[in-house]
């Protein structure tokens, strides 16, 4: 027992595989990109991450227990997903064990996803990116992505990215603009744009940009309440002391 790893793979052999990472992050941009994704290509689970680390619990998906931390696949597109906070040690731990599975099934590409904060309003919202060569971020150049001279990426996208470019492999790190303060689809579909172009995909993004446009017409009328909920304050105020 003293040997155990702390972390295993239950993975199938998928030769030559493209690996999609979203796990939750600002603005869960990752998180909702990778779950779109794998149902938008109707990919079946077909592994996940054991641990004695992970929390205890089953999550229910359309009647059925899933594990938390797993694995759709398709052909040979594998998207990496997670339902929970995991703590950075078993970031560390579950990075390490799926660069070496990548880089025994010789993967083609790594791409992670994930969120930039930004804190005031722009139009459009753009996308970030790195990847582990420079011709890589000439690639993520002519594709529309800003190339991220200085800064970090944490969590599972920044220690992928390091593993996978330690071993040779292809990796990217996309990141969407967001403010980060809510669930942010039209950041995920930013990001997924990009992601078609690097893989030859064929989805749509609309029905995400959909949820986006319904989020921010339900902010704008919360907004609109509140401030006329602020003027009949001051209007009453008024009315008090002139």
């Amino acid at each position: 027992m003293e040997n155990e790893k702390p972390v295993k793979l239950v993975l199938p052999e998928v030769k030559d595989p493209i690996l999609i990472e979203g796990y939750p992050g600002i603005g869960l941009v990752g998180h909702i990109a990778a779950n779109f994704l794998a149902k938008e290509l109707g990919m079946e689970m077909i592994g996940y991450v054991e641990s004695p680390f992970i929390p205890p619990m089953a999550l229910i998906l359309e009647g059925k227990p899933n594990p938390p931390l797993r694995f759709y696949g398709k052909d040979n597109i594998i998207v990496a997903v997670a339902d929970v906070y995991v703590p950075p040690t078993l970031v560390n731990e579950i990075a390490s064990e799926l660069v070496n599975y990548l880089s025994e099934m010789k993967a083609k590409k790594v791409i992670c996803m994930g969120g930039i904060g930004i804190g005031f309003f722009k139009e459009p919202l753009e996308v970030w990116g790195v990847g582990s060569s420079e011709d890589l971020n000439r690639e993520l150049g002519d594709n529309g992505v800003k190339i991220l001279q200085y800064g970090s990426i944490m969590g599972m996208s920044g220690k992928l990215l390091w593993e996978a470019s330690r071993k040779g492999l292809n990796a990217y790190a996309l990141m969407g603009e967001t403010f980060g303060d809510r669930p942010d689809p039209r950041a995920a579909a930013n990001v997924l744009e990009v992601v078609k172009k690097l893989t030859d995909l064929d989805f749509s993004t609309e029905p995400l940009l959909q949820e986006a446009r319904m989020i921010e017409e339900q902010l704008r009328k919360m907004h609109e309440q509140m401030e006329l909920a602020r003027q009949r304050a001051e209007k009453q105020y008024e009315d008090i002391y002139l």
